[in-house]
């Protein structure tokens, strides 16, 4: 009776409770860990959170790849959406803050300058207005 309740207890604490450190130390060293929903991070660790280089797949299918501190996105990194598009840059407390450059796919558009809490800083837009010129005779 014991050893059908041991294996019972066992088998549905591993089914309700799946996120583990696969390789390495998650601690503090270097490890690899997957969670339940998807998520991945391999890189470096302190005090059992990202810190350092790593890369973190999200479960969205988004990507991170650069530094991390106390488990956010902090210093320099490069995020690419699951659409495609890109920020290369800085990182403040998990937002794009700093210097960086956007890539938009779909538009193919690229914008490079300051951001601030995850958003442009400032644009400034110049109109133009190309005017044909006249053929003298």
């Amino acid at each position: 009776m014991k050893n059908i309740f041991a294996i019972t207890f066992f088998s549905l604490a591993s089914i309700i409770s799946y996120s583990q450190c696969k390789s390495g130390n998650c601690h503090k060293g270097h490890g690899t860990f997957f969670w339940e929903n998807g998520s991945s991070y391999d890189g470096n660790w302190v005090d059992g959170k990202p810190h350092g280089f790593g890369d973190f797949n999200y479960e969205n299918k988004d990507k991170y790849k650069g530094q991390f501190v106390t488990g956010k996105r902090e210093g320099l990194g490069k995020y690419t959406w699951s659409n495609g598009n890109t920020y290369d840059g800085h990182w403040k407390e998990g937002q794009m803050t700093g210097i960086g450059k956007f890539r938009w796919i779909k538009e193919k558009a690229t914008y490079e300058g300051p951001f601030k809490d995850g958003q442009l800083e400032s644009v400034e837009i110049e109109a133009s207005v190309e005017t044909p010129e006249k053929e003298s005779k």
